[in-house]
């Protein structure tokens, strides 16, 4: 797979952080990205995971699943209003 050619107009991630293909696709990939790890740090910083233990994985992962679930929710609705900007913003719909 290493030297395999890709064609110009495809967005590649090779090696979990270099990206290849057009400006706009790496810009918006980087964004996202961004996003993405910024809500990581996040939950990291919330929730507990240094004292999980197995019984308490299962309310763990139903209580990430809810955030999840919120989190796009108010994504979907913040741009089916018109007013992306609104996309991390769950206080504009609590």
């Amino acid at each position: 797979m290493r030297g395999q050619v890709n064609p110009v107009e495809v967005l590649t991630v090779r090696d979990r952080i270099n990206v290849e293909g057009p400006e706009w696709k790496r810009a918006i990939y980087k964004r996202l990205r961004a996003v993405v790890e910024g809500f990581i740090g996040m939950v990291r910083n919330h929730l507990p995971y240094g004292r999980l233990t197995w019984q308490g994985l299962e309310n763990d992962n139903v209580h990430v699943s809810l955030t999840l679930c919120v989190i796009y929710a108010v994504a979907i609705a913040a741009i089916r209003i018109g007013r992306p900007d609104l996309r991390q913003s769950t206080v504009y719909f609590a």
